[in-house]
C-alpha cells in the first residue's frame, strides 16, 4: 500500500519536472532562432517584416515606446545564403509551439516541427503559449536606443506558475 501511494505521488512529480525542463529548454530554442528574425533586411520593421497574428488576423502595433502586440503566431522575414525566407512560430491550443514556414508575403504557413510538446494535462487545463510583441528598450544592448523590438513568449508550467521567456530583436528599427 505504502508502495502504491508513493509512485502514484512520485511517478507524476518526475513527469511534470521532466515536461518542465523540456519546455524551458525549446524556449532556449526559440530565443537562438528569434535573433535571425530582419537579419539582412535593410531597415526592417514591424508590419513588413515582422508580424503577430491573433486566429489568422494580423495584431497592429503602434510604434510608441510600450506599445503591445499579442497573439499566437510570429512570423518573420530574413535573409540566408539562400535568399529572403518566411519563418516563424505558432502556439497551439494544449500549451505547445510549433515551428512555421511561410510564403514571402508571410501567408500560406505551414507546421514544420514542433518545438514544444502539448501539456500532458488535457486540452480543458492547458493554457496556450502567448506570443507577445513589446516596443522598448532593450538592456543591456541598446540603452540609447527606445522602441526597439522585444519578443516574450508566455507559458505556464506544470503547476501554472507563468513563465515568461524574451528576446530583444536587435535587426529591427522600428
Amino acid at each position: 500500500m505504502v508502495y502504491r501511494n508513493t509512485i502514484q505521488v512520485v511517478v507524476p512529480a518526475s513527469e511534470s519536472s521532466r515536461s518542465d525542463g523540456e519546455r524551458v529548454s525549446a524556449l532556449l530554442s526559440t530565443n537562438m532562432m528569434l535573433q535571425a528574425a530582419g537579419f539582412g533586411i535593410e531597415n526592417s520593421s514591424y508590419g513588413s517584416h515582422l508580424r503577430i497574428f491573433k486566429s489568422s488576423a494580423f495584431v497592429p502595433l503602434a510604434t510608441s515606446e510600450g506599445s503591445v502586440a499579442s497573439g499566437d503566431t510570429v512570423l518573420w522575414l530574413s535573409k540566408d545564403f539562400n535568399g529572403t525566407q518566411c519563418r516563424g512560430l505558432s502556439a497551439d491550443g494544449e500549451g505547445g509551439l510549433w515551428q512555421v514556414s511561410c510564403d514571402l508575403d508571410m501567408q500560406n504557413i505551414k507546421l514544420t516541427s514542433r518545438l514544444i510538446l502539448p501539456s500532458q494535462y488535457g486540452a480543458e487545463q492547458a493554457t496556450p503559449i502567448t506570443i507577445i510583441a513589446k516596443r522598448v528598450t532593450c538592456y543591456p544592448f541598446s540603452t540609447d536606443i527606445s522602441g526597439r523590438l522585444k519578443l516574450v513568449l508566455v507559458f505556464h508550467n506544470s503547476v501554472a506558475r507563468q513563465i515568461e521567456s524574451s528576446t530583444c530583436l536587435l535587426n529591427f528599427v522600428s
